[in-house]
């Protein structure tokens, strides 16, 4: 940030961010909690399940379209995530200037109510915000209802064996069509140095590869694996997943490194930064229709 005698502007900013993206927060809780309260615990897990996967795909299509909001994916959780987030900082002169010269008194509520883009030329992109905002807290608030319902569910007379913690690290849910479809992908955006057929992925998803891979972009295994996380399809943990069982070699060819955790986190940190666009984008396309088959 510039300066600490902005921030004043800025919490007033939050303060009309905040207005605009806890009612809609609150309109879409509380129709999934009534759409689902007279079901049964797998029919509403069936339900929201479906919802996550409607809110998953509507960010992917608003990152996107709005690579300058990439950070917002990472900070949506933070009080103040106008302040502390990097969206501002990633915004173009001209834009920065419209926020800081923003009278914040006349924002008017019912005009906003009416169309939520009536401020964007005033707040660039300020409907995009709240749009992934709301919609990364309504997703964050689905995890934990899951989370919620599976610890509530009243346990079977005769308990089922434990799969092996081994099985499936990843805690993958991708079906075959869904591996053979993300080879392609990998493949397309040559994230390793060999191409990977639909049995090598999948064997990769298992912990359990033939052969080990070298990255040829750190950044773009993160983004990959990250994307996969996001929507649910494999563990929010994916980072320590690749890391304990060393699945990939670091690109350095001098040495047999493996990608460790502290190189998928910087990676990771870089993406945040990065707009969706090159290799990144080709990637966002096959993510955004893999839930799809």
């Amino acid at each position: 940030m510039e300066g600490m005698e902005l921030k004043p502007q800025f919490d007033e900013l939050q303060k009309i961010f905040d207005r605009c993206i806890k009612h809609a927060c609150r309109v879409l809780e509380e129709r999934i909690a009534t759409k689902t309260t007279r079901f049964a615990p797998d029919q509403r897990q069936e339900q929201e399940r479906l919802e996550y996967n409607r809110i998953a795909d509507e960010l992917a299509e608003l990152y996107l379209h709005h690579s300058v909001l990439s950070d917002l994916r990472f900070c949506y959780s933070d009080p103040a995530f106008l302040w502390e987030g990097g969206f501002f900082e990633s915004l173009h002169a001209d834009e920065k200037k419209k926020y800081l010269a923003f009278s914040v008194p006349s924002f008017d509520y019912s005009q906003y109510e009416r169309d939520n883009t009536a401020y964007d030329a005033e707040l660039p992109y300020f409907s995009a915000v709240v749009n992934i905002v709301v919609r990364e807290r309504y997703a964050a608030y689905l995890r934990q209802r899951k989370i919620s319902l599976s610890e509530s569910a009243p346990k079977s007379a005769i308990a089922a064996l434990p799969i092996a913690e081994t099985e499936n690290p990843f805690d993958s849910i991708l079906t075959d069509e869904q591996i053979a479809y993300l080879a392609t992908a990998v493949n397309d955006v040559k994230m390793f140095n060999v191409s990977l057929s639909a049995d090598e992925l999948k064997a990769i998803f298992a912990c359990k590869p033939e052969a080990i891979v070298r990255s040829n972009n750190n950044r773009l295994v993160a983004f990959f694996f990250s994307g996969l996380s996001s929507r649910g399809l494999i563990t929010p943990n994916w980072q320590s997943v690749i890391a304990n069982h060393k699945l990939f070699l670091s690109k350095d060819t001098s040495r047999d490194k493996y990608i460790n955790q502290s190189d998928l986190s910087t990676a990771t940190n870089y993406i945040r930064d990065v707009g969706v666009e090159g290799k990144y984008a080709t990637l966002e396309k096959y993510l955004m229709q893999v839930k799809r088959l």
